[in-house]
This record gives C-alpha cells, sequence and structure tokens, in this order.
C-alpha cells in the first residue's frame, strides 16, 4: 500500500513537473525572436560531423532602457560572456558604450558610430530600410549587435539577450533582492530623474539664457539640481533590490567610482550576485512568474531547445571559474574624439584595428586589468 502511495506521489509530481515545463516554455517562445538571416544550402555528400558539446559558445547579454527612457534602444550595458566547458570557465568581457565602430546601415554601407548604437539600428526598418536581410525583423537588432561586437572580440557570437530596464528591476526583485561587495564607497550626486528631466528647477529663462551661455553638457545639466538623485553606496556587502541595484549599475558621476569603466566593473559585480542568489535560493518555484513577467522587456534568439539544455547544465555551470575582461584605457583602448566632437574611445592600434584587442582577450591573466572570481 504504502509503494502504491508512493508511485502515485511521484506520478503526480512528474505530471505537474511537465505542466509546469510547458507552461513555462509555452511562454518563453513569447520572448524568442528568430533572424531572417537566410541559410545557405549545403550539398555534401560526406556526413556531417556531429558538433562537439564542449565547444565553446558565447552570449552577447545587451541592457537598455525601454521605451519610458530617452534613447530607449541605446545599449547601457555590453557584455559578451564565452562559456568554456573544456576548460569549466566563463569570460565576461565588458564592451563599452563609447567604442568608435563602424557599423552596417545598408548593403554595402558602414557608418561610424559608438557601438551602443548597433542595436538601435539593427531594431529600427523604418529609418534603415536598406540593410542586409539577417539585420531586419525582430532579431535584427541582435543580429546586428552580434556582428559588430564580434569583429571587436574576434570570435563568432553565438546567442544574444537584451533585457530593458524594467525587467532587470523585476528579475533583481523576483530573486528576493541581491547581496552585492561594493568594491569602493560610491557617492553620486548627479544621478538623474526620468521624471524631472525638463525641470526648470524654478531657474527664470533669463538664468536659462545666461547659463546656456557659457555651459554646456553635463556641467550645464547639473546646474538644474532637480533633476538628479543623490546617490551613496558604502564599501562593503550591500542588499539590494531591483530598484537600487538598477541605479548602482548605472551610476556614472561618482568622484570615486564614476565613469563606463567603473560602471562596467559594476555590472559584472551584479551579474556575479545574480548568479549566486540563483544558486543560494530555491528558485524552480518562481520560474514561472519569472517568465510571466519579462514577456515584454526581454528577447532573445535561444530557442527553447537550447535553454532546456542550458538549464539542465546550471548546476555545472555554476561551478565555473569566472574571468572578468574589461576592456579599458589602462589596457587597449585609448580615448579620441570623433569628427563631429563626441568623446569616443578607439583601439590604441587606431579605428577599427582589433589586433590587439583579441590578444588582449584570448590571454588576459597577464594583465593586472583582467579578475579572476570563482
Amino acid at each position: 500500500m504504502t509503494k502504491k502511495i508512493l508511485l502515485i506521489a511521484l506520478a503526480i509530481i512528474v505530471g505537474l513537473t511537465i505542466a509546469v515545463s510547458a507552461f513555462v516554455f509555452i511562454n518563453y517562445k513569447k520572448i524568442v525572436v528568430k533572424s531572417n538571416k537566410v541559410k545557405p544550402e549545403v550539398v555534401s555528400l560526406t556526413p556531417t560531423p556531429t558538433p562537439d558539446p564542449l565547444r565553446p559558445y558565447s552570449i552577447l547579454l545587451m541592457g537598455y532602457g525601454g521605451t519610458a527612457h530617452q534613447g530607449g534602444t541605446l545599449t547601457d550595458s555590453i557584455i559578451v560572456a564565452k562559456i568554456d566547458p573544456k576548460l569549466e570557465k566563463v569570460s565576461l568581457v565588458s564592451i563599452p558604450r563609447d567604442l568608435w565602430v563602424p557599423i552596417p546601415i545598408s548593403v554595402g554601407e558602414t557608418k561610424m558610430s559608438k557601438i551602443n548604437a548597433a542595436y538601435s539600428i539593427g531594431a529600427d526598418d523604418k529609418k534603415y530600410p536598406n540593410k542586409s536581410i539577417e539585420f531586419t525583423g525582430p532579431a535584427g537588432g541582435g543580429e546586428l549587435s552580434k556582428s559588430v561586437v564580434g569583429k571587436v572580440v574576434g570570435f563568432n557570437i553565438d546567442y544574444f539577450t537584451t533585457l530593458d530596464f524594467q525587467g532587470f528591476v523585476k528579475t533583481v526583485d523576483i530573486l528576493g533582492g541581491i547581496n552585492v561587495k561594493v568594491q569602493n564607497t560610491l557617492d553620486d550626486p548627479f544621478y538623474p530623474l526620468e521624471t524631472n528631466i525638463t525641470d526648470t528647477c524654478g531657474k527664470s529663462e533669463e538664468e536659462i539664457t545666461a547659463l546656456t551661455a557659457t555651459m554646456s553638457g553635463d556641467k550645464l545639466e547639473q546646474q538644474f539640481t532637480c533633476r538628479y538623485e543623490h546617490l551613496h553606496f558604502d564599501a562593503g556587502i550591500q542588499t539590494m533590490d531591483g530598484a537600487t541595484a538598477l541605479k548602482f549599475v548605472r551610476s556614472r558621476h561618482s568622484a570615486q567610482d564614476g565613469g563606463d569603466f567603473n560602471r562596467a566593473a559594476r555590472q559584472r559585480l551584479v551579474i556575479e550576485s545574480v548568479k549566486n542568489k540563483m544558486i543560494s535560493v530555491n528558485f524552480i518555484p518562481k520560474i514561472i512568474s519569472f517568465v510571466n513577467t519579462l514577456t515584454n522587456n526581454m528577447k532573445t534568439d535561444i530557442d527553447v531547445s537550447k535553454m532546456q539544455e542550458l538549464i539542465g547544465k546550471a548546476p555545472e555551470l555554476s561551478k565555473y571559474q569566472i574571468i572578468s575582461i574589461p576592456l579599458t584605457s589602462q589596457n587597449v583602448l585609448k580615448f579620441g574624439t570623433s569628427a563631429d566632437k563626441q568623446s569616443i574611445l578607439i583601439p590604441t592600434e587606431g579605428i577599427d584595428q582589433w589586433d590587439k584587442v583579441h590578444e588582449f582577450i584570448d590571454n588576459p591573466v597577464s594583465t593586472p586589468s583582467a579578475n579572476t572570481q570563482q
């Protein structure tokens, strides 16, 4: 009798698991976008070799503001995760958003631009109607970004995943918050408030005219103090909800930890913290709400079968060594100015010269600008 009850219980558990999995992946399909790229037909008289299950693969991770933010499809964060099962390591390559690159805007034509515009150009078929077919449609932004970033890092990128700010906040909150090891005290008096971007802060038209005549850029904007929030994070372990974590990874104006390079380092810290939280909590019961809440905030070209495979490998992936590889002006990049007076970053060897960048990514441990985590 006991054995029969156990079998019935097991059957119920298996049935519920199948039902939950089916429900999750039906919803997951809502965030999957397919490339318009036409794959050439290959006729071969020899059998196709079985792909190496331990070959390295890579995922381009991009965060952007979304419709509620100015420049909503410009990617605020760009990180390439390269997973090497044989070496049991994950390399996180941070790409600065001001990196100056050629972006294909039509067949046979490129435009020099900051790399954070690649996704926006690929996602906009109305403004850029003559792009190559693979850079159009729902996956156009991701495909164009994979192509452009792939030339920077020196290897083909297999998949992409994008998440807007609202989706990021939801993800952290669904996990119940994260514990982040803040490396440096951060004090930023100029974190922009999205709701106050045009507020005059009580200044008259005459005062605004006078300020505009003598100032520009950030210096001018910072005269309107009501448009900003003062952020402060002490060094050490800090518990953050989604909104707080977003502010932590977006802050740029801290005297102690400001700028895009430090911000990229904070983004890698948060990725590590999210990974640790997923491992430490029983995340399975939250998968349904997780998938349901992100259908309007997330896009990826990782199909259902591959996602199932990755989920199956999650326990072993969680034990991999993580190597952070920031591309900065301290290693393979230098500051420059574009023809239209934008502050940009270019390779030390010159515009669109990536050989030294590729060498650095392949052998990062030999330099102090790369760090290893466990």
